[in-house]
């Protein structure tokens, strides 16, 4: 059912602009469910609507018999649990042959203090969690950072204060949506509410809430997604939990089956769009048992943990538009053992479920769809061990775009109830190298700041952002100024070399060719061929390649010597030439004289024999006759050695010799920050298959594309983005 009238009554506005007007929206609150049901509209709410902590600690999944609800939901498996899966002695993996024990969690060691969370850390590294008190409204939305990926938090920044949340997801647009069950006139209701970080400090700025009980009869929201469709709309999945107590019917914490909506922002008004928001689910219709957790595959397909019917559901994107609007009868998963309900899910990257169940010693599986029918066809353990609170609200369970798996333990603590776990809540983190689910033991990523009185619930990284080197033509040109050139651009060039790619219009094609073009040139120009390539021929002239190397030197030896020559010099800018030649005196000076250079030509040397073991090192680049000249000009002291090393290094054939070579050299140092045989590679295989091409296409670029290969790379584009 298309529900077409979800809007809001109050305007979008920033935090304190909310709080002053508290009054109108009390009274508005006093008007009751009539004047909600009259509206008939999905109300914004004042921000100190709090979630029920209370009413969610009552939710415990161990109540359950799975039969008693009246017309409730019968699992495809119905009444075919037949015990525990048995202790597992090893697990399959899809990469070796042998046996792997399934990981667990090691004490985390020197955990460091956590300062706030740097500037310019992009969302998808930056884990969100609700920290709420067990004893009263207080909660916060916090931000969690491993900065030196050794799978411990580093960093923290509070996020949102205001009473912290059941779950979070974030938006590619930066949104946080933060859902939790309210009460409002005596009512369960559902709560979203999009918050807003408008200036980058990773601190709420400005929030709508959201009650999606009027349009959408939810009485609670325990669980959210965030996604993309096709045409590039941002939207969200909510869900209500369905939790009842199957004791005792009466109890006021039931709720019918569980309702699940789509909702689809607006970006005219920062809200969600009355014709896109639709109703996945309907409440009360028991199509489900439970809807205690989301998660989106890759393909935006949506999965639903269905703990009471021991199953994952489906729904399904029918129309290929990314956006789930299907909930298919048969289970995505259907386990036999009883000890694995699933109770929280999450997907990685290449389609890989993860699923876990509650209990003092729970296992975390790894789903498959090994054959691509959008169901899963074997299942691992790849954790044991675990300390799974039972609660249909409050867990956690999350994967980051690397394959990270991040799991919330003893989420709700003391407040476990009669043969809970206790433990402190916390965050643990388990490595996944290869994301085909085969986890390595985990550290403890954060802990709560007390293990009393305070839970976890909700975890969450910010989505893909887009990535501005392909995105952003003046990041895409200032990047190229640093890694080329090392300096900023200076605002003539900018725009000049912005300009050419930016003349393309949207024409796609030409956009290619000018990024290519453009990236070349910066090798190609005078103040790269002056500098950095005046330093590669300068180590050729005096050593020769490296032992068992096709190249002269390491980026480790060409940055510093670079940045030497170039110091200060902006070709174009006045003065620059003299600059240029007065530095690279100093440099070809500095250059002889270093301990290196001076162990390898000795004073003892004749004229003859420094000329000779330059010119067999730049590969014969000199002729008879300049060669004689060189040796003349040092034994009559009109030159001396620095200039003699220079005159080889300048030498016109050595520097259209090494041209390809440099060139090449120069994608790997320039683009990927690194030696041609430095990890991934490990040897010069790239760099001879890149020289190779080159050579083929007697230096051609564009013909060889070469340049268009190291720009759509994924390590390339790794530096600055997803």
């Amino acid at each position: 059912m298309q529900v077409s009238r979800l809007s809001t009554t109050l305007p979008e506005l920033p935090a304190w602009g909310l709080r002053s007007i508290y009054f109108l929206a009390f009274l508005t609150a006093l008007a009751g469910s009539l004047l909600l049901a009259a509206v008939s509209n999905a109300q914004t709410l004042e921000r100190r609507l709090k979630p029920n902590v209370q009413r969610a600690l009552g939710a415990r999944p161990d109540r359950f018999t799975r039969a008693i609800r009246p017309g409730v939901y019968v699992p495809s498996r119905a009444q075919q649990i037949r015990g525990v899966r048995p202790r597992q002695l090893g697990r399959k993996s899809t990469s070796h042959s042998e046996m792997m024990r399934p990981a667990r969690t090691s004490s985390s060691t020197n955990a460091a203090a956590l300062s706030p969370i740097l500037p310019g850390t992009p969302l998808n590294r930056v884990l969100h969690t609700s920290q709420f008190s067990l004893s009263s409204t207080a909660g916060t939305v916090e931000q969690f950072v491993d900065r030196n990926n050794d799978l411990m938090a580093d960093e923290r920044t509070t996020f949102d204060a205001a009473g912290g949340a059941f779950d979070v997801a974030v938006g590619h647009s930066g949104a946080r949506y933060e859902v939790f069950g309210g009460t409002l006139n005596n009512n369960p209701i559902g709560v979203v509410v999009i918050a807003r970080d408008t200036n980058g400090d990773y601190q709420m700025d400005t929030f709508t809430t959201f009650n999606l009980r009027p349009d959408f009869e939810l009485p609670s929201a325990a669980s959210v997604v965030a996604g993309r469709s096709i045409a590039g709309r941002e939207f969200v999945v909510v869900c209500s939990s369905g939790y009842f107590n199957s004791a005792d019917p009466g109890d006021p914490l039931n709720e019918p089956s569980p309702g699940i909506v789509l909702l689809v922002r607006d970006p005219n008004t920062g809200g969600f769009d009355n014709s896109l928001s639709v109703e996945l689910v309907g409440v009360g219709d028991d199509r489900l048992f439970n809807a205690n957790a989301l998660a989106l595959l890759p393909n935006n397909n949506l999965l639903v943990a269905d703990f009471a019917s021991n199953e994952v559901r489906i729904i399904r994107d029918t129309n290929a538009d990314g956006l789930p609007d299907t909930l298919d009868a048969v289970p995505y998963f259907s386990s036999p053992f009883a000890n694995e309900e699933p109770l929280d899910i999450a997907v990685n990257s290449l389609g890989v479920v993860f699923s876990h169940s509650s209990g003092n010693d729970t296992t975390l599986l790894a789903l498959y769809d090994d054959n691509g029918d959008g169901r899963s066809d074997r299942d691992e353990v790849v954790v044991e061990g675990l300390s799974i609170d039972n609660n249909l609200f409050l867990h956690g369970l999350t994967v980051t775009g690397l394959g990270d798996v991040y799991v919330i333990e003893d989420a709700n603590g003391s407040e476990d109830g009669a043969g809970g776990n206790g433990g402190t809540p916390r965050i643990d983190a388990f490595p996944d190298p290869y994301l085909n689910g085969i986890l390595n033991d985990g550290l403890i990523f954060v802990e709560a700041d007390s293990s009393i009185d305070l839970g976890l619930s909700g975890l969450a990284f910010g989505l893909p952002q887009p990535n501005p080197i392909e995105h952003s033509v003046n990041f895409f040109v200032r990047q190229h100024y640093r890694d080329f050139l090392n300096r900023e651009p200076d605002a003539a060039g900018l725009a000049f070399w912005s300009g050419q790619i930016t003349s393309c219009g949207t024409d796609a094609q030409c956009i290619e060719i000018k990024r290519i073009n453009v990236s070349a040139a910066f090798f190609l120009s005078i103040e790269f061929q002056e500098t950095g390539y005046l330093v590669y021929r300068m180590y050729k002239a005096a050593y020769g390649n490296l032992s068992g190397a096709p190249v002269p030197l390491t980026r480790g030896e060409f940055l510093p010597d670079t940045r030497q020559i170039g110091q200060g010099v902006e070709v174009g800018r006045p003065g620059w030439e003299e600059l240029l030649a007065a530095n690279k005196n100093t440099y070809a000076a500095d250059f002889v004289s270093r301990s290196r250079f001076t162990t390898a030509y000795p004073p003892t040397l004749t004229a003859a024999q420094f000329v000779d073991t330059l010119n067999q090192n730049a590969g014969g680049a000199l002729s008879p006759s300049e060669r004689d000249q060189l040796v003349n000009d040092l034994a009559s002291g009109a030159k001396n050695r620095a200039q003699v090393v220079r005159a080889v290094a300048e030498d016109s054939d050595l520097a259209r010799n090494e041209f390809n070579k440099a060139f090449v050299l120069m994608q790997y140092y320039g683009y990927l920050l690194r030696n041609p045989n430095d990890m991934p590679d490990l040897n010069f295989s790239g760099f001879d298959f890149w020289l190779a091409k080159l050579n083929q296409f007697n230096g051609n670029f564009v013909e060889a594309e070469m340049v268009k290969a190291f720009l759509n790379s994924g390590e390339y584009k790794h530096r600055f983005g997803p």
